[in-house]
């Protein structure tokens, strides 16, 4: 979502540097067509003169009459290119540079580069910086010129080459060059976030980063599982952003990384009732409503991996209360697991656990789980008062000794509203609807819908961070759809979590 962002600060670094490609080509000896053409020479020396004084127009006029007269003489057809260019004429320029688009001189391909670019041929721009990059005369100069290959190649959408083109670059000792930041961003542009980071990092100890470019290599660290680098790029982009810049909302949103960065261990305790729908209550397999109060404990494994973590994790859970099973002691679940959830973008987690017996009518098996959310509107917001909130859920579940699948399938709509002056407090009501799947119940399918109603309260926070432990009170009532009653009735849950 921010490659627009960088992508522009590569281009904004290109066009500064242009001077690097059209530096003077008129400190030269005597051109060799001043013997053989006096007039063809005068009109190049007129050609220089005025462009020197910053009239291209003129220049054009007089270095056509030199060129046309001696068609051979390099310098004086790079002048007319120059004086085109200047005068935005870049298609003439091309046309005149392909006699000699093979000519090996930095000065040609340079030029071709910037003339094919801005005619839209960004393939025979690409070829021509890279080209002048291996002749380039100076490291700064060669640095420029790849940089401006892969800013072509990323624009003509040729990602692999562009990637391809940056890594040998790199590789050849041409790039980082003496620009560090302006590679590092070239390198965000294909994707190469380690390679984009050592840019950052040499940029960072030359000048401290602030504001967006320590955000930008925040990041960039956080997509390359760099979580420390991250955090301390995230606080110095925060400290150092222009204060208009730094809303309350943009706040939040740099603090709600930090916390997910930083937060290796927690956990949820939860007091529910109603009917027994969810891979957690799966002790009441004969219907009816059921009261249980249980928990979980989590610990993250390594870093967060760009959103990729990997949990180890601990479950008990203990039936207090149902219209028919074991309650009591008798009824305690315990779990031992691992997940992991494998996507960025997408909050899909994997899951194998080992239920285990606590309580005598408790449980010895294995289970494997799948499940997906998807979430609008449920984190803090300082911009608006109000805004529509939406969660689908969806939680597969397969039990491999007692040959038991269940799945379940919520999905809820609703308005949420700031109820207090402190923003920490969120009230958020609006209708709900569940199925679930349950091979050992007969009907096995059940689906219900209804309103609800939904408090939260969220807890910590400060120094940058957002609130990350929350306190959560839903209530809903759910009428059967179809012939299964199972689902219907008053659901209610005190979550706590941490």
């Amino acid at each position: 979502m921010r490659k627009s962002l960088l992508l522009a600060s590569v281009a904004l670094a290109t066009v500064g540097a242009s001077g690097l490609v059209t530096g003077s080509v008129w400190a030269q000896t005597p051109p060799s067509g001043a013997a053989a053409d006096p007039a063809a020479y005068e009109d190049a020396t007129a050609a220089y003169a005025a462009f020197e004084a910053g009239d291209p127009a003129t220049a054009a006029v007089a270095a056509r009459r030199a060129v046309a007269a001696v068609p051979d003489n390099l310098e004086w057809r790079l002048l007319l290119v120059d004086a085109l260019l200047a005068l935005r004429e870049p298609a003439e320029a091309l046309a005149l540079l392909q006699p000699v688009r093979d000519t090996w001189d930095h000065r040609v391909q340079g030029r071709r580069a910037e003339a094919a670019r801005s005619t839209g041929d960004l393939d025979q721009a690409a070829e021509a910086y890279g080209m002048a990059s291996a002749l380039a005369p100076t490291a700064e100069s060669r640095a420029y010129l790849a940089r401006s290959q892969v800013q072509v190649l990323v624009e003509a959408g040729q990602d692999r080459k562009a990637r391809e083109a940056l890594v040998a670059a790199y590789q050849s000792g041409i790039l980082p060059g003496g620009a560090p930041l302006d590679f590092a961003y070239a390198a965000v542009s294909v994707g190469e976030d380690r390679l984009a980071i050592r840019g950052f990092a040499e940029a960072d100890q030359r000048e401290a980063l602030s504001g967006n470019q320590a955000l930008d290599a925040a990041y960039a660290a956080r997509r390359a599982g760099r979580d420390v680098q991250a955090i301390g790029w995230l606080e110095q982009g925060a400290r150092t952003l222009p204060a208009e810049q730094l809303t309350p909302q943009r706040r939040h949103e740099i603090g709600r990384e930090l916390q997910t960065l930083e937060h290796r261990v927690g956990g949820t305790v939860t007091l529910s009732t109603g009917p027994g729908a969810g891979a957690d209550t799966l002790l009441s397999t004969s219907g009816g409503d059921v009261t249980q109060v249980g928990g979980e404990v989590w610990a993250r494994v390594g870093g967060d991996n760009n959103g990729r973590p990997v949990q180890v994790f601990g479950r008990a859970y203990q039936t207090l209360d149902a219209d028919t099973g074991p309650v009591g002691e008798d009824s305690t679940q315990g779990w031992v697991g691992v997940r992991w959830k494998p996507f960025t973008e997408t909050n899909l987690v994997v899951e194998a656990s080992r239920l285990m017996a606590i309580g005598d009518a408790a449980r010895d098996d294995t289970m494997l789980r799948a499940a997906w959310s998807g979430d609008v509107g449920g984190d803090l917001r300082y911009d608006r008062d109000s805004w529509p909130a939406a969660h689908v859920y969806v939680d597969v579940a397969r039990l491999l000794e007692d040959e038991q699948t269940y799945a379940l399938a919520e999905g809820s709509i609703g308005w949420t509203w700031v109820a207090t002056p402190s923003r920490r407090d969120l009230i958020t009501v609006g209708a709900g609807v569940q199925a679930d799947y349950d091979s050992l119940r007969s009907p096995d399918v059940a689906v219900a819908a209804g309103p609800r109603v939904a408090w939260r309260h969220w807890l910590g926070g400060g120094d940058l961070r957002a609130p990350g432990r929350y306190l959560d009170l839903s209530v809903g009532y759910y009428v059967p759809i179809g012939d299964s009653p199972r689902d219907s009735g008053i659901v209610a849950a005190l979550t706590f979590g941490f």
